[in-house]
């Protein structure tokens, strides 16, 4: 089986699982060949590791360099170590610490030096994991999110061969689209980012990154640092519009990533991102076991 088969598999079985109201101890308790975790994030290779019997919820994070992907995940992180929950859902472990640690140090870079020292490289790893329990229903929740480097984004625009190496975005459950919301409000940056975006989207369609039942949000980040809102609210309009040519939109949002974790607009869509997957499905240990395809090939040696 390819690598690319492996990823496929990973996250694209919603359809082969049930529903199911599993507690954490069902969860701690179940009894499976031993497991091997990673604490920074994942990539194609290792991502099937964290395969288990909750099915997860595959996030792709698309956007140009700069425009805050990153930091979006890194502000997501500290909501988590400082409340211990979003909402009703209580955070309960992640496989991807060392990923998340790494983000939110660029991150506090940014804010304290009111400059960006590093972004996320081209070639880091870009799968982090979050596993989550509702509190009302003791359902668990993982989600996967995809943080590719801006960079990865803009060579797609400009190269086929490279957006047809990323599965995640083809098979994933739910795309943001993180567009900065500055450089839209600006005449010179609206046309780059609208130039990029065009041919992001084409490309996109092409390689069937869009189907009916994958969510797709738009998110203008970076709202607080707007000053011409009349060119902004203009030219978003233009860019929803742009979007809306290859696929349909289910909601946009604007967001700010600073002052976590007091910022009520940014953890409303922390909330909102865990309701998407509010009906988690569960695999059977049968369809676990032929998931976990590195453990299975291994124990036919």
């Amino acid at each position: 089986m390819s690598e690319e088969q492996n990823l496929e598999q990973f996250i694209n079985t919603s359809a082969q699982s049930q529903e199911g109201g599993k507690s954490i101890s069902d969860y701690k308790n179940k009894e499976s060949k031993e497991r091997h975790y990673y604490g920074d994030a994942l990539n194609d290779d290792n991502v099937n590791d964290i395969i288990d019997e909750v099915t997860p919820h595959v996030v792709v994070l698309v956007g140009f360099p700069g425009y805050g992907k990153s930091t979006f995940v890194a502000s997501f992180y500290h909501a988590l170590l400082t409340t211990g929950k979003i909402g009703k859902y209580k955070f309960v472990d992640s496989d991807t610490i060392a990923g998340f640690e790494r983000r939110a140090h660029v991150r506090n870079m940014e804010i304290k030096l009111k400059e960006r020292l590093d972004r996320t490289p081209v070639y880091a790893d870009y799968f982090l994991s979050v596993l989550f329990q509702n509190e009302e229903t003791n359902q668990l929740i993982k989600i996967v999110l995809s943080d590719r480097s801006g960079e990865s984004y803009q060579n797609y625009a400009k190269n086929e061969s490279s957006i047809n190496q990323d599965r995640a975005l083809k098979y994933a459950n739910h795309i943001l689209f993180f567009l900065d919301a500055e450089k839209t409000a600006s005449n010179d940056g609206f046309f780059e980012l609208q130039t990029q975006l065009n041919q992001l989207t084409i490309r996109m369609n092409k390689y069937g990154a869009f189907s009916d039942d994958k969510r797709i949000d738009v998110v203008f980040n970076k709202i607080d640092l707007v000053r011409a809102y009349g060119e902004y609210r203009k030219n978003k309009q233009e860019i929803l519009k742009l979007i809306s040519r290859v696929t349909t939109i289910n909601k946009e949002f604007e967001l700010s990533s600073k002052q976590i974790p007091n910022n009520e607009e940014l953890n409303k869509f922390f909330f909102y991102l865990l309701e998407s997957c509010a009906n988690p499905k569960y695999n059977t240990e049968e369809e676990t076991r032929q998931l976990d395809w590195v453990n299975k090939e291994l124990a036919n040696i």
